[in-house]
């Protein structure tokens, strides 16, 4: 009788000994389908016209003086580019200033800010677009101006907490979208 029982504990032993070590799985993210890029016309009456995605919705807010407040919505990215237009009364610098500070927020949590100036002579927009790298609240900062007249200031927003690595696909499609937006605005 003694011998059935060592031979089951030794072929237990066999099956649960045996057993490769376990190995904890990576990390991995949910596939995230874009839309076809594709772009419609926009205008507002009296500020600026441009092409924005066709998946995109612009929202007009109630603002406070002469400026006025757009919202790009990306529903199925669950993003929004906030836009604020303000006229140039003499104030280009302190426009230009408080887009830089307002940049200058997400220094904190950046690894790297990327500048680059945007020109399209033909179409009088002059300016800045930044791409700010890291676990950050906007990724994508841009001002342009006629210097003259018009003023926009843009940031990109995403609707949950900032995580650059799952968002990446999703921040560098919404990138090339509202810089597509840039190389086509027109003041009005």
């Amino acid at each position: 009788m003694k011998r059935p029982a060592e031979l089951l504990i030794a072929f237990f032993a066999l099956l649960v000994g045996c057993t490769p070590d376990p190995v904890p799985k990576p990390r991995g993210y949910f596939r995230i389908d874009l839309p076809e890029q594709a772009y419609k016309a926009w205008t507002d009456s009296s500020t600026f016209e441009a092409e924005i995605p066709t998946y995109a919705h612009v929202g007009v807010r109630e603002a406070k003086d002469d400026a006025r407040w757009f919202d790009i919505r990306f529903k199925g990215q669950r993003a929004t580019a906030h836009l604020t237009w303000s006229p140039v009364n003499n104030d280009l610098q302190d426009l230009i200033e408080d887009a830089h500070t307002f940049k200058s927020t997400h220094q904190a949590k950046a690894a790297r800010i990327r500048g680059e100036r945007t020109l399209n002579d033909s179409a009088r927009v002059f300016g800045s677009v930044f791409d700010i790298e890291g676990d950050v609240a906007s990724p994508f900062v841009f001002y342009v101006t006629d210097s003259t007249n018009n003023f926009l200031y843009g940031s990109l927003y995403f609707d949950n907490r900032p995580n650059a690595d799952s968002l990446a696909p999703v921040t560098e499609r919404l990138r090339a979208d509202l810089r597509h937006m840039l190389a086509t605005l027109r003041w009005r």
